[in-house]
């Protein structure tokens, strides 16, 4: 087999030497295509799609490094070598980090570039073997009868079969034990699943899910209660027997959490559906089972919940819990970081080991919140998304999430994120803005016109952020403080009776004499004649 190889590198003389001075076809390899920097092998990966990558790091347009991250990126398999004159640190740890296969150094003997792809082709025809091994191997597995029976069993309790005699042929082709009356469809979920298992291999995820499969099988095979099997959503479902009473059932699921735990070190919950007295209708026993799982959320971990004690919900409306968003827009933006948790509590708390109907409405408050505190962000140039990619997660992550606690936590880290965002732009260049924009508001605040879209203007800054910074600095709104600049200087020039209050309204900047004085009153209580009497007898008592 020849193996297609791309040669990138922004002097012509060395491309051709490679491509020229090297007997590609005896070693196995054949050049499809040459580039004089990373944009032009962008478009020819895309034509030729190659096997190996061998580029240059220094070039125009797109360097080496900048290609092999894209490659890295996009095209996981691709085999990337570097062929460069420099040897510093930083592309060494960028070729180690988007896991370059080898490093030559230019310039590089006859010999030891042969070496190097003879010994690329060994590992290429070792891998080849490997994925053809790993491909018949996945065949026969999908081809097996386990799996057959696996996948028809989820296909019935999710109702992709309708017709009975067909079933029935299924049930005995796969040697399945559904030959009763009456079944009941049950729900296995591990606790916290998604938590648990987000830095597992999927072998890992695969052994722990197979180590609850065959601890329920046995004890559902040793009381007699039905089998289970592994579904397609993270679960293991169970086909009990109808016969089974709710106290047997419930005695085997205490029997399975307890044996769980102490092996795997995991907990389980579970749901269990009604009787249905036809096979054709064990679907709608499991979607009840679902349902009445669904309430571990808020009964928390380790819980068996029958649908039979939850169906009454159906005619309930949801609770009229929702989250004080002024509250909590005010803390992330303005206040203490122990404040969030306790703002979040006040909600949460209501959910807690009740039943509720609709199961994800914590979900869409939470949403609803983090949507409401993402418009206030920004303004200030912070973006949720941003900080959810930093931390691997996403606004869907929520649903994912299979417990109060775990949903509370998450957003209260994300609001923690948030708020450190806020205090970092304090800390930064803040600070200076906001000095910038004091000192223009006290040469200038007897202009009438002034506002903060035109303070915005002169310092480039969009007006809404600039309003939230402004608090942030000051502790005080835009309007706030320039109406205190103007009391303030008022004062000052109301003490001089040589100057009319009307000549003093216009000299701080109100050019309604009214307005001024209810501006004047608003602040310091009295109207400024009464001021100027009152710091007059101020004055003849000193004297």
């Amino acid at each position: 087999m020849m193996y297609k190889l791309i040669v990138v590198d922004d002097e012509e003389m060395i491309r051709e030497g490679i491509v020229n001075s090297v007997p590609w076809n005896d070693m196995g390899f054949e050049v499809v295509g040459v580039a004089g920097n990373g944009l032009e092998a962008l478009e020819r990966i895309k034509i030729h799609k190659p096997d190996i990558v061998l580029t240059d790091i220094r070039m125009p347009e797109m360097n080496g490094i900048e290609l092999i991250e894209h490659l890295h990126s996009n095209y996981p398999d691709m085999v990337l070598l570097i062929l460069s004159g420099y040897s510093e640190v930083g592309y060494l740890k960028q070729a180690i980090k988007n896991k370059v296969t080898d490093y030559l150094f230019k310039p590089s003997n006859y010999e030891e570039f042969t070496e190097v792809f003879k010994k690329l082709r060994s590992f290429l025809d070792e891998e080849k073997k490997k994925q053809i091994e790993s491909n018949k191997l996945k065949e026969q597995l999908r081809d097996s009868l386990p799996y057959m029976r696996e996948k028809f069993l989820n296909g019935l309790v999710h109702g992709r079969y309708k017709n009975y005699k067909s079933i029935l042929r299924k049930i005995e082709y796969y040697g399945v034990g559904l030959m009763g009356e009456a079944f009941i469809a049950a729900i296995i979920e591990i606790d916290n699943y998604y938590l648990l298992t987000k830095d597992y291999s999927e072998e890992r995820k695969e052994l722990l899910k197979y180590s609850v499969q065959n601890i329920s099988n046995e004890i559902g095979n040793r009381n007699k209660l039905g089998f289970f099997f592994l579904g397609n959503n993270d679960e293991i479902v169970g086909i009990l027997d109808s016969n089974a009473s709710a106290k047997a059932i419930t005695t085997a699921i205490e029997e399975i959490q307890e044996n769980i735990l102490k092996i795997t070190k995991s907990t389980i919950s579970a749901g269990i559906g009604d009787k249905c007295t036809d096979i054709t209708e064990i679907a709608l026993s499991y979607r009840r089972a679902v349902l009445a799982l669904s309430q571990k959320t808020f009964l928390g971990t380790e819980s068996l919940i029958f649908y039979k004690d939850i169906e009454n919900l159906e005619n309930q409306d949801h609770p009229k819990y929702v989250f004080d968003t002024d509250q909590i827009v005010n803390i992330v933006f303005y206040g203490r970081e122990g404040e969030i948790r306790g703002a979040l509590e006040q909600v949460f708390e209501k959910f807690e080991h009740k039943l509720i109907k609709q199961n994800d409405y914590i979900d869409k408050l939470c949403l609803e919140l983090l949507f409401t505190i993402s418009r206030h962000a920004q303004a200030m140039n912070i973006r949720i998304e941003e900080i959810m990619d930093s931390k691997n997660s996403s606004f869907l992550e929520i649903y994912k999430l299979d417990s109060i606690y775990s949903k509370k936590t998450w957003l209260h880290d994300i609001l923690m994120d948030i708020m450190n965002r806020v205090k970092d732009l304090k800390n930064n260049n803040a600070s200076k803005l906001i000095e910038e924009v004091k000192k223009y508001m006290t040469i200038h605040f007897a202009n009438n016109s002034i506002s903060l879209e035109m303070v915005a203007e002169k310092v480039n800054k969009n007006s809404a952020y600039l309003s939230k910074l402004f608090k942030i600095e000051t502790g005080e709104n835009f309007i706030d403080y320039l109406t205190k600049l103007r009391i303030d200087k008022a004062k000052e020039l109301l003490a001089d009776i040589s100057v009319k209050a009307y000549e003093v309204s216009k000299m701080v900047g109100y050019a309604d004499v009214s307005h001024f004085t209810k501006v004047f009153k608003r602040v310091t209580g009295i109207n400024p004649s009464e001021y100027r009497e009152l710091i007059g007898k101020v004055g003849l008592g000193n004297e």
